[in-house]
């Protein structure tokens, strides 16, 4: 059983009030500067993925199939302070200009798509973070299904209006609706499956998964979707599109969230190269031209990503809901075996750990020593400075007894009323007599006025046992030896330690008065 000790560390050349432990002071959260470094790399990134983008959509009759930046963009702006936002607004902007022009653009059509992308990014991580908080934490289930509503849906619709408009000013491509939906369809799979792969991979505990022990059974889960996928789409002449979502639902139970967004994105990339090359079950579909296929394409990977993005976030929120659960749990037990005054271990706590410590003892022939100690005249300190002076007199005895055995394997508690115990597993009474020596000069040392003392200082007296437990005997008999102890040291003056040798084989003593 695990008890908390004091977490207070007491002063030993002070007075009463200063005994106290002191308040750390809350950091005040301040705002990062801007890290030049992390930006030009962004910059450059972002110039390659819109170069990617642009070459994909001219690979695929000039259909934009998935477009990245604005996903990686989002990603990266939401999880940084607010005051470094805008030059990564505008990294974005000239990434997504300069792409167009290398690509052979005009500069004029260049300028007013990246500022539409821009306005897709700019809005979403001002209302997201404005009321989901910032940083956002895609894997909850509220933020998430905001990201999906606002920047999925609303975002990527007002930019994909823009971007058509304007693309229509310089270029003849059809109807205007035409080229919103292909616009449309890209922009929201790059946004809904870019940004949280981003997202995740700035996660610390990300990661783990990745790690050796782990790298086996997250590659061998993730083989299973992208071999799926494979099958699926390298076969062009049955519609088994179905057999994917097996396999996804496998990943999200067993990798949660970030295998989630592993696993659609691995499936994105392989159905999506296998559609713009003619292959895979969509080119079953008769009478249309490649553009008809790749907009079914996108609104398979839509569906599958707003299916199992919200189950991931859900059962991601439960996992976090039962650890939880597990900390309040410990820590209702933790508050049920301390003393409210003191926070060392009660009474209740002392019997069960007591009792513990000596099966163990006797099991491994091991030297059990078990300390008492009586806060001395404290009945008259009470007289003198009131009840509220003797209960914090009693704390700043805790703290030295807490801190006194910090780091080390022994269990402090309030033995009731002015008296504590200490148990000692695996010690002689050499050991004890040290630690109870030390323990009285701490206290001693705190100098904590007491005027009805002879000393003028407030001490205490310590009783100490310890001994190999015989086998037919029980924990009372320490109990005994030691309080047999304390009565000694009180009755010799006070202000020191007893010990005896606890070779008990009378189960049946009580525990002898004690006198104040």
């Amino acid at each position: 059983m695990d008890i908390v000790k004091s977490v207070g560390e007491a002063s030993l050349d002070v007075g009463l009030n200063d005994c106290a432990a002191a308040e750390i002071p809350n950091a005040q959260t301040e705002s990062k500067p801007l890290h030049w470094g992390h930006l030009t790399a962004t910059f450059f990134v972002l110039l390659l993925f819109s170069w990617l983008g642009i070459v994909l959509s001219r690979q695929s009759d000039g259909v934009a199939t998935i477009w990245f930046t604005n996903g990686l963009l989002f990603a990266l702006v939401v999880a940084r302070p607010k005051n470094t936002w805008i030059p990564y607004f505008i990294a974005g902007f000239l990434a997504d200009t300069l792409a167009d022009v290398i690509y052979g653009d005009p500069l004029r059509l260049s300028i007013g798509v990246a500022v539409a992308n821009s306005v897709e990014v700019i809005i979403s991580s001002v209302l997201l973070t404005r009321w989901f908080g910032s940083p956002l934490q895609l894997t909850k289930r509220l933020p998430l299904l905001g990201f999906l509503g606002i920047a999925v849906v609303g975002a990527t619709a007002l930019t994909s209006a823009l971007g058509a408009s304007w693309t229509l000013l310089f270029v003849d491509t059809g109807p205007w609706w035409m080229l919103f939906r292909t616009w449309y369809l890209g922009d929201v799979l790059g946004m809904a499956i870019i940004a949280p792969l981003v997202f995740i991979l700035q996660r610390p505990g990300f990661f783990t998964m990745l790690q050796s022990k782990q790298l086996p059974r997250t590659l061998l889960l993730l083989l299973v979707p992208a071999a799926a996928t494979a099958l699926v789409f390298s076969h062009s002449k049955d519609p088994l599109i179905f057999f994917i979502f097996p396999a996804l639902l496998l990943v999200t139970f067993r990798l949660g969230f970030p295998g989630t967004v592993l696993a659609v994105f691995v499936i994105a990339l392989i159905s999506i190269w296998f559609t713009v090359t003619g292959h895979g079950p969509l080119m079953l579909i008769t009478g249309t031209n490649l553009l008809h296929k790749i907009v079914i394409e996108q609104i398979f990977l839509a569906v599958a990503l707003f299916t199992f993005f919200p189950v991931a976030a859900l059962l991601e929120e439960r996992k976090a809901l039962e650890i939880s659960l597990q900390k309040s749990e410990l820590r209702y037990r933790e508050l049920a075996n301390a003393d409210a005054l003191t926070g060392l271990a009660n009474r209740r706590a002392f019997d069960e750990i007591l009792e513990e410590a000596w099966n163990r003892a006797t099991r491994n022939e091991q030297s059990l020593a078990l300390l008492l100690i009586d806060v001395d005249l404290f009945k008259a300190y009470n007289d003198l400075y009131g009840h509220v002076g003797g209960d914090e007199c009693l704390r700043c005895i805790a703290k030295v007894i807490a801190s006194a055995l910090q780091g080390r394997a022994e269990i402090a508690a309030r033995f009731g009323g002015e008296e504590f115990a200490i148990i000692l597993p695996n010690t002689t009474i050499e050991t004890a007599v040290q630690v109870a020596e030390d323990v009285r000069h701490a206290v001693a040392g705190m100098k904590v006025p007491h005027s009805g003392n002879q000393l003028g200082i407030q001490t205490i007296s310590v009783g100490v046992a310890a001994g190999v437990p015989p086998r037919n005997a029980t924990a009372i008999s320490l109990l005994t030896a030691s309080d047999h102890a304390l009565y000694r040291a009180k009755y010799l003056g006070r202000n020191r330690v007893e010990s005896a040798a606890a070779v008990i084989n009378r189960p049946e003593m009580s525990t002898a008065d004690s006198t104040a």
